[in-house]
């Protein structure tokens, strides 16, 4: 499901929509980080870029496994399937986008820029769970 809205507004509506029911994915792990995204993404059509949610785990000895420590928005350059994450920051889409673009856009154009808000299909998610 694909809906249209300004950057300024996504965390808003990300927050007051449940997404509860859509996985998670592990994009990168070493030894001692794990870097893991929402199943839902942010595209960006006029800069062509891909934000997404997420968060880092840190390795906890005592336990055994990765335990969440801080929220990230990451950036994606590429279609999602094919490209790898380019940068990601402590920040919301905002200000993780200005600073990438490091100054190629004012705070005034970015918030205003169009962007679809990407859900995966139900259907998708109900066939793997079968």
């Amino acid at each position: 499901m694909l809906r249209s809205y300004r950057l300024c507004e996504i965390e808003e509506i990300l927050a007051d929509t449940d997404t509860t029911e859509i996985a998670d994915d592990i994009v990168e792990t070493d030894e001692d980080m794990q870097l893991i995204v929402r199943g839902y993404y942010v595209h960006i059509p006029e800069l062509n870029l891909y934000l997404r949610e997420g968060v880092v785990c840190i390795w906890e000895e005592e336990e055994k496994l990765f335990m969440p420590d801080f929220a990230v928005t990451v950036i994606y350059e590429n279609e999602l399937e094919t490209g790898t994450w380019i940068n990601y920051e402590q920040d919301g889409f905002v200000v993780t986008l200005a600073n990438w673009l490091n100054g190629r856009c004012s705070i005034e154009q970015i918030v205003q820029l169009k962007c679809n808000l990407v859900m995966p299909d139900e259907a998708i998610y109900k066939k793997e769970r079968n």
